[in-house]
């Protein structure tokens, strides 16, 4: 049961903070929409918003490692609309008014912390797993791995806009721009 409580705010602070951002979401709000007790907040979290901000950051991330690494797609092109896929459904499913969590904690957190350091090992380990996926698929190494930076900040700069906009015009735009930069088959490898 204290787990479930926890893992109830861990989720529904990741909900809050993709939707408003870090500073906006409160200990209130966290507790009201998990249904958790209101003394289990400094009990599961006891060095505050910042412990539940990553905690927020690495559930989310687990999750889009997870549904990456599950990726069927073999091409480069393959390869990234899975990728742009889990952040369109992240603008589909709220009705554009959520974002990353991870970039709602990086605007809202000074730059030399412990919780800045989560949120850059975050963006690290995505661009690293998006970089080996385009490598395996026949990309150069070098080639791979900005294209997978770029995939990110692509993917990223698209969620601000699409809240913006209210809709995911912004997200397709960017997607086929990022899709013309790779080609649509696998290199083939010489030996």
């Amino acid at each position: 049961m204290t787990q479930d409580s926890r893992s109830k705010m861990v989720r529904s602070a990741a909900a809050l903070i993709s939707a408003r951002g870090v500073n906006a979401t409160t200990f209130s709000e966290v507790l009201d929409e998990s249904g958790a007790p209101r003394g289990s907040i400094y009990h599961h979290f006891p060095d505050g918003k910042s412990q539940l901000a990553e905690e927020a950051i690495r559930w989310t991330s687990e999750r889009v490692l997870a549904a990456q690494r599950a990726c069927p797609a073999r091409t480069p092109s393959g390869i990234l609309e899975c990728f742009i896929g889990l952040w369109r459904r992240v603008v589909e499913t709220s009705g554009a008014t959520a974002g990353c969590v991870v970039a709602g904690v990086a605007v809202d957190t000074i730059a030399r912390t412990d919780t800045m350091e989560t949120v850059r090992s975050t963006f690290q380990a995505w661009v690293a797993l998006l970089a080996e996926q385009l490598t395996e698929s026949g990309l150069p190494k070098e080639r791979a791995a900005t294209l997978a930076l770029t995939t990110l900040a692509g993917m990223e700069g698209a969620l601000i806009l699409c809240r913006a906009e209210g809709n995911v015009k912004p997200l397709d735009a960017v997607a086929l721009e990022l899709l013309r930069l790779v080609p649509a088959e696998p290199r083939r490898k010489t030996r």
